[in-house]
């Protein structure tokens, strides 16, 4: 006699293959929902597709097969837009994040580049403490759990929300494409989920001169809508940003499974829920630089469930410990999917690298163009590194010989000191060059010991005389590092 077993398992997966959307075949597509309708004891079910049915072999109709059917309906290759390569996927197949795609941002502060704690929050009055224990992998579905507990860090304190954060920084990035990840989020007052990317690297500046692109972000108060949105321009606090909201058809919500996507492209950007299109953005501009910039760089994926904050939060700052009254709340995620671009889409290599700006105690900023970077200094600070226009994380190799190329100016004659430099800060490069208003060209020969990332710094900050002079510019223009052939 066979046995059937109907859990709340079964109920999740029915519904996730009754609400795909898209089937490998008609006939795929039948089985899927007669077996559900099956399983969960509607009378309209024929019992006559047994065989249809019955997919791992052992003569149990239960959701094993139910999953298998649903894994088959879903396959990232059969359901791949036409001539469109998937480039990446992700089906949470395995019972753990998989730490080849996914790293966890951990914690409540947002970190620069050299791990210094520069903002709690993550700058956004985030009350959840993010870990690597509220993250799990269970038939075929991320689950990211957001709870309400105490928790306590000996460098970033006491928290009263965990929850969990994963990013595919540093392990996959792409420009362009389609990005389709199929979710669901509980709903409540203070909850924050989001799917979103980051450029890998900041070449035209901090958040968000080089860009942000927010594929999904929900409102736990308002689960009928979620948004789309992209941030860019200046570094904060002159940065902008584009968005449209999307409201789901009656008796839906963000509660529910659906496919967020868009369709990135070089001048435009789409968004979709369910494949219907709901937003069209084609003006951005990153300052200095002309469109497609800056949405012209690698992004990396990120997904996380935050508590609280300026977007949901109490008012705008606090979780609602009402919200978990019954315990946890799950961001779940069925698969991520990144497909390549319809068009010729590459990554924009500019003639001259962008640089940040680093200061410490001193007044600066810097602008970068397509055609080189200029510094305006207004004190220097009292280092000769309180001031910097550098380059970070350039990949360089043993034994092999490197020249760092530009041309350089300034409309008041100063020093500057060119550096290239190991994590532990010590100098594979060090030269002082006296700037003038006439611009000059260098081109200076560096061999590195071994493998490493290594960052590449011009030093503006109390050089020589530089402290007593008023304001002035330096400028630096084809600013290249270059194997020597």
């Amino acid at each position: 006699m066979r046995k059937f077993r109907i859990t709340a398992l079964l109920t999740a997966l029915a519904a996730a293959c009754c609400m795909s959307g898209t089937a490998v075949s008609a006939a795929g597509d039948a089985d899927a929902r007669a077996l559900c309708r099956y399983l969960l004891s509607e009378p309209d079910a024929d019992t006559a597709q047994y065989q249809a049915w019955e997919q791992s072999g052992d003569s149990v109709l239960d959701a094993r097969d139910l999953t298998l059917i649903k894994r088959a309906l879903l396959d990232p290759q059969a359901q791949q837009p036409a001539d469109r390569k998937l480039v990446f996927s992700e089906e949470f197949d395995g019972d753990a994040v998989d730490l080849r795609k996914w790293s966890y941002d951990r914690g409540n502060w947002k970190l620069d580049k050299d791990g210094n704690y520069i903002t709690n929050g993550w700058g956004n009055n985030e009350q959840q403490f993010y870990t690597d224990k509220n993250a799990a992998v269970k038939d075929g579905v991320l689950t990211i759990a957001a709870r309400h507990e105490s928790y306590t860090d000996e460098k970033q304190g006491s928290y009263e929300y965990t929850s969990a954060k994963l990013t595919t920084a540093q392990k996959f990035s792409v420009t362009g494409g389609r990005i389709e990840v199929r979710a669901r989020c509980d709903a409540g007052k203070s909850l924050w989920p989001a799917i979103w990317m980051l450029p890998e690297d900041e070449l035209y500046g901090g958040w968000a001169a080089s860009g942000e692109i927010d594929i999904m972000e929900g409102w736990g108060s308002t689960p009928e809508k979620i948004c789309g949105t992209i941030h860019f321009g200046g570094t904060w606090p002159n940065n902008r940003y584009l968005t449209a909201d999307y409201n789901f058809p009656a008796g839906t919500s963000a509660a529910d499974w659906h496919v967020y996507a868009v369709e990135w492209k070089r001048n435009c950007i789409q968004w979709y829920v369910d494949d219907q299109l709901y937003s069209t953005q084609t003006e951005w501009s990153a300052d200095g630089y002309e469109r497609p910039a800056p949405f012209d760089q690698d992004f990396y994926l990120i997904l996380n469930l935050a508590v609280g904050g300026h977007f949901d939060g109490v008012d705008g700052i606090y979780g609602d410990p009402a919200t978990f009254a019954d315990g946890e709340k799950q961001f779940q995620i069925d698969y991520v999917r990144v497909y390549e671009p319809e068009e010729d889409f590459m990554r924009t290599s500019w003639p001259s690298l962008p640089l940040e700006l680093y200061t410490e105690g001193a007044d600066a900023e810097l602008h970068n163009s397509e055609h080189g970077t200029a510094v305006t200094v207004r004190s220097t600070g009292e280092k000769e590194y309180a001031v910097m226009a550098l380059r970070r994380g350039i990949d360089v190799r043993a034994n092999t010989a490197y020249n760092v190329v530009f041309d350089a100016s300034c409309d008041q004659p100063r020093d500057m000191v060119v550096t290239l430099e190991d994590s532990a800060y010590n100098r594979l490069l060090e030269q002082k060059i006296t700037l003038t208003p006439e611009a000059k060209h260098y081109a200076l020969a560096v061999t590195v010991p071994s493998n490493m990332a290594a960052d590449l710094k011009f030093q503006l900050g109390s050089v020589g005389d530089a402290a007593s002079l008023p304001a002035h510019t330096v400028t630096l223009t084809d600013v290249r590092f270059l194997p020597i052939q």
